[in-house]
């Protein structure tokens, strides 16, 4: 016997230990390995405690006969190949372990050039299942490698073109030999463009630092109060225009162990989120506590709220609520698209803290979204 997976994991069921044995040798002088049961009732057993590929097994046996194990095993485990063997078989014996799901039939006295035939046309059923199983994953995979990768060129694309135009718009109009005051709003228009393109750039960074797992943490201990007043600061022009309403309540004095500049990066992405899924006029709030030996951080808003089905999806990566096709780019008005990463980003670097996050809320009535943390880090990720 060539060719074959030593590594195949087999039973054999025989209640007759001469033929255990004999049984044995050969699957040895084939290279294969087999663990041997005494009786249905012991190989049922193992079964259930370890998964095998092929049975063969005897069908007169105490305890539990071959019929009774075929049925259970074949109900339990329908992957498993089944060689059954007897010396007192019949032709309506062998149909019915067949109909069962046995793959073949070998009658007493054994001949081992028929049972090496018939282990081995087995065993090749087996190993093209595996591959044909192999490559159904692989094609899913890559399906969706592949939708991920449409969604990511469609979000980009739309992400891009705006201050791509913009830009381009503003050269001319300078090239133009334009001076003075309207110039000088024509360059901050310019610069305010640019920076959107160095946010994007600066987001696909921080995607290929997560996907080749290169997020290590540099902890120190600081006052989370401050860094929610340094975010609310960054991001006051677009609370205002909005008319939202932020709550900040936490202790001044609370303090806690992270990488200060990764956590930012949650505190800003999360608060950014609530802005951008609250009407005009609504409330935010973000609160922070300490609780037993843990941090708990949200934030909170009287948004749109999260489907329950779309709560765990919002944390893939270039997942977005809205349909793909309706995508705009806006940091300020309500429901603006972004790149569908944000998100991802707060889960790994919460992850990379030994923390979790997750997202509370119904549909209408707003989301809350909690992260908690360990008050104390251990160093790097």
């Amino acid at each position: 016997m060539t060719n074959l997976n030593t590594k195949t994991s087999i039973l054999v069921a025989e209640d007759e230990a001469p033929i255990r044995t004999i049984w044995d040798r050969f699957l040895r002088r084939w290279g294969l390995e087999a663990d041997l049961a005494e009786n249905g009732q012991q190989a049922l057993e193992m079964a259930r405690r370890k998964p095998y590929q092929l049975l063969i097994t005897d069908l007169t046996m105490p305890m539990m006969t071959g019929q009774e194990l075929v049925h259970t095993m074949k109900s339990e485990q329908p992957e498993v190949e089944i060689i059954v063997t007897t010396g007192q078989g019949t032709i309506e014996i062998a149909v019915e372990m067949m109909k069962a799901g046995a793959y073949e039939f070998i009658t007493k006295p054994i001949s081992f050039n028929r049972a090496e035939f018939v282990i081995k046309k087995c065993l090749e059923k087996i190993y093209s299942q595996q591959e044909n199983r192999r490559l159904v994953a692989k094609a899913r995979d890559l399906e969706e490698l592949n939708l991920m990768k449409e969604k990511f060129i469609a979000i980009t694309s739309h992400e891009l073109r705006t201050p791509v135009s913009i830009i381009s718009n503003v050269v001319e109009i300078l090239s133009q030999e334009m001076a003075g005051r309207e110039a000088e709003n024509m360059v901050k228009i310019l610069g305010r463009s640019a920076q959107h393109l160095s946010e994007i750039v600066g987001q696909m960074h921080e995607l290929s630092q997560l996907g080749q797992m290169r997020l290590a943490l540099n902890p120190s201990r600081f006052p989370l109060r401050p860094l929610c007043e340094e975010i609310l600061h960054e991001l006051s022009i677009i609370i205002q225009e909005r008319g939202l309403q932020v709550n900040l309540d936490m202790d001044p004095e609370l303090l806690f162990t992270a990488d200060r500049m990764k956590f930012k990066k949650v505190v800003w992405e999360l608060v950014e989120n609530a802005v951008k899924f609250t009407p005009n006029g609504g409330n935010i709030r973000i609160g922070g506590r300490q609780q037993d030996n843990q941090m708990i951080f949200e934030v909170a808003d009287s948004g749109v709220g999260i489907p329950p089905e779309e709560k765990e999806k919002i944390f893939q990566m270039f997942y977005e609520v809205t349909d793909t096709m309706y995508h705009h780019s806006s940091k300020n008005s309500f429901m603006g698209g972004g790149m569908g990463v944000g998100l991802t980003v707060v889960q790994e670097i919460v992850a990379a803290h030994h923390g979790k996050v997750e997202v509370l809320g119904q549909p209408g009535s707003g989301s809350t979204f909690v992260v908690t943390l360990p008050m104390a880090n251990p160093q790097g990720a």
